[in-house]
C-alpha cells in the first residue's frame, strides 16, 4: 500500500509540473509549484518509511526501532533544541512577512510556510520527547 501511494505521489509530481507549464498567471504557477513540492516531499517520506521497514525486522512501533550509532545523545538533544529555536525564529519572520504583504498569493504561500514551521517545531518536540528524554 505504501509503495503504491509513493508511486501515486510521483505521478502527481509529473501531472502538476505539466499543469504549471500551462497556467497563465504567476499566482497559479506558484500555488501549483507548492503542490508539486508537497507531492515530492510526500513521495520522499513514503520512500524513507519503506526503506526503514525493509531494512530490519520490525518492532511494533517505529519509535522502538533503534538505529545504532556512536553519538552522544545529550549533544544530539541540544542540537535538536537549538534547531527548534531556529524554527521558532523562522516562524516569527514568516508571520511578520504575512502581515507586511498585501499580495493574497504571497500571503497564502507564506501561511503555508508558517504551518510547516509549526509542524517542524512539533516534530522536533516529539523527537526529543520520544528519543531523547533521559530517565534518572
Amino acid at each position: 500500500m505504501l509503495k503504491a501511494h509513493s508511486e501515486s505521489e510521483a505521478n502527481m509530481v509529473n501531472l502538476v509540473a505539466n499543469l504549471e507549464e500551462k497556467v497563465h498567471t504567476a499566482a497559479a504557477k506558484l500555488l501549483l509549484a507548492e503542490m508539486r513540492f508537497d507531492s515530492q516531499k510526500h513521495e520522499a517520506i513514503l520512500d524513507e518509511v519503506l526503506n526503514v521497514l525493509e531494512d530490519k525486522p520490525q518492532p511494533e512501533l517505529l519509535w522502538d526501532a533503534r538505529i545504532e550509532s556512536y553519538v552522544d545523545m545529550q549533544i544530539v538533544k541540544k542540537e535538536l533544541e537549538k534547531h527548534m529555536q531556529l524554527e521558532s525564529d523562522m516562524l516569527g519572520d514568516v508571520e511578520k512577512e504575512v502581515k507586511e504583504t498585501n499580495d493574497e498569493t504571497v500571503k497564502t504561500l507564506l501561511a503555508h510556510i508558517a504551518e510547516d514551521e509549526k509542524k517542524h517545531h512539533k516534530n522536533i518536540e516529539l523527537i526529543i520527547r520520544k528519543s531523547y528524554s533521559f530517565s534518572p
